[in-house]
C-alpha cells in the first residue's frame, strides 16, 4: 500500500468517525446511552467535567476494524521507514 492509499484510507475513516459522532448527538437518547458524566472518585481531578464515553469506544473500534481490512502491520511498518 502506497502511503497517498493510506491516508486516504485515514481520511475515510475520518469521515466515518464523524458521521457516527453526528449520529450520536443528533439523537438524545442514543448521546445519553452512550455518553456518562464520571462522578466521586472515578472522575479525574484535572477536569472540570470528565466523561465516560462509549461513542469514543465504538468510534475508535470502527476504525481499527476499517484500517485493519485495508492494511497490514507489516505494511503499515513499512510505510514509516520510507
Amino acid at each position: 500500500m502506497k502511503l497517498v492509499e493510506f491516508v486516504s484510507a485515514l481520511v475515510h475513516c475520518s469521515e466515518k468517525a464523524a458521521n457516527i459522532a453526528r449520529v450520536i448527538r443528533s439523537e438524545q437518547a442514543l448521546f445519553e446511552l452512550l455518553v456518562e458524566e464520571k462522578t466521586g472518585d472515578s472522575k479525574n481531578k484535572r477536569f472540570v467535567q470528565d466523561f465516560k464515553t462509549l461513542a469514543d469506544v465504538l468510534v475508535q473500534e470502527t476504525i481499527k476494524h476499517d484500517m485493519g481490512k485495508r492494511v497490514s502491520i507489516l505494511e503499515y511498518i513499512g510505510l514509516f521507514m520510507l
